[in-house]
C-alpha cells in the first residue's frame, strides 16, 4: 500500500470516528455550561451559557437569564480580535472541495438556521462535512457578542470560527471534547474551571430507569475524557472528580433499581390468589 493510500485511509478513520464521537455527544444531556443538539449525521448544534453568575436550575432558566446585550463581562470577551473569524481568502485556501471561489461555509446559511437559541445563550454548529474532511465551528446567534470588529478581514456570519481545536486537528487528530472546551472558554463568562460541569439536579429530576440510563450514558464519555484525553488540560482533574460522582450517582440509582423490583416482586406474591396457591401445589 503507497504512502499515499495510507494517509487517505487514515484520514478517513479519523473523520468516521470523530462522526460517531459526535453521535455520542449529541444525545446527552445534563451538562451545566453547554448542551448538545444532534442535528444529522454531519452537524450538532451547542448551546453555550454566556454567564453563570445566575445558575440555579436545570437545563437555561429563561426566568433567570439577562438580556444577551446587557450581559456583565462581554469587554472580558475577544471582541475586537479581527482574527476570530476566518477570512474568505483564507477559507478559499484551505478549502479542499475543489471550488476555490466558495469558501468554507456551512451546510445552510446562517440566516435560514430554523434552531432558536436559549437566551443567556450563544448558539454554534459544529460540523464535520465530507466535503471539507475536517471539522469546523461556525457561529449562529450572538455575532455581535463575540465579535465587533471583522473589517478588512472580509469575513461573513458564515466564516468558520478560527480555533486551535480545529486548526490542529488534521495534524494532531484532536478530540471532539477539545473543542467543546474551548467554545465554553471562549464563550462562558467567567470562565469554568470546568466546561464538563454537570447539573446534577437535570438526572435527580428523570424518573429512575432513564436516571440509571442518562448518567451512564454520561459516565461513559466523561471516562473517554479521562482515559484519551490530554492530562495536561486545566480541566482534567475537574473532569476525574465529576466521573467520581457521577459514578456514585449511577450506582446509587441501580441499588434504587433493584429495590424497586424487589418490592414490585413481592407485592406481586403477596397478591397472588390463595386458590391459585392450592392448584400449584397439587392440594
Amino acid at each position: 500500500m503507497s504512502s499515499a493510500t495510507e494517509n487517505q485511509t487514515s484520514g478517513v478513520k479519523k473523520i468516521q470516528e470523530f462522526l460517531a464521537d459526535l453521535v455520542v455527544l449529541g444525545s446527552l444531556q445534563g451538562f451545566r455550561y453547554f448542551q448538545p443538539w444532534l442535528r444529522g449525521r454531519e452537524e450538532l448544534l451547542l448551546t453555550v451559557v454566556n454567564e453563570d453568575s445566575s445558575w440555579q436550575s436545570a437545563s437555561f432558566p429563561r426566568s433567570l437569564v439577562n438580556s444577551c446585550n446587557e450581559g456583565v463581562g462581554v469587554a472580558e470577551l475577544p471582541c475586537a480580535d479581527q482574527s476570530l473569524l476566518t477570512s474568505l481568502p483564507s477559507q478559499k485556501r484551505m478549502s479542499s472541495c475543489g471550488h476555490t471561489d466558495t469558501g468554507l461555509p456551512p451546510a445552510s446559511p446562517c440566516d435560514r438556521e430554523i434552531a432558536l437559541p436559549e437566551l443567556n445563550c450563544t448558539l454554534f454548529l459544529l460540523a464535520c462535512y465530507a466535503k471539507y474532511q475536517c471539522p469546523y465551528v461556525w457561529i449562529r446567534s450572538n455575532h455581535e457578542r463575540l465579535i465587533k470588529a471583522t473589517s478588512g478581514n472580509r469575513a461573513s456570519k458564515d466564516s468558520p470560527l478560527k480555533l486551535n481545536s480545529t486548526r490542529d486537528w488534521c495534524r494532531s487528530g484532536g478530540q471532539i471534547w477539545e473543542i467543546v472546551a474551548e467554545l465554553v472558554e471562549l464563550c462562558t463568562w467567567p470562565t469554568p474551571s470546568n466546561p464538563f460541569t454537570l447539573d446534577i439536579r437535570y438526572f435527580e429530576s428523570l424518573p429512575l430507569i432513564e436516571r440509571f440510563l442518562a448518567s451512564g450514558a454520561m459516565a461513559d464519555f466523561l471516562q473517554r475524557i479521562v482515559i484519551h484525553g490530554n492530562r495536561e488540560k486545566f480541566y482534567y482533574t475537574k473532569v476525574l472528580d465529576e466521573l467520581e460522582t457521577l459514578n456514585r450517582f449511577h450506582v446509587k440509582a441501580l441499588h434504587e433499581m433493584r429495590k424497586q423490583k424487589l418490592r414490585e416482586t413481592e407485592g406481586e406474591a403477596d397478591n397472588e390468589d390463595p386458590m391459585d396457591s392450592s392448584l400449584s401445589s397439587g392440594k
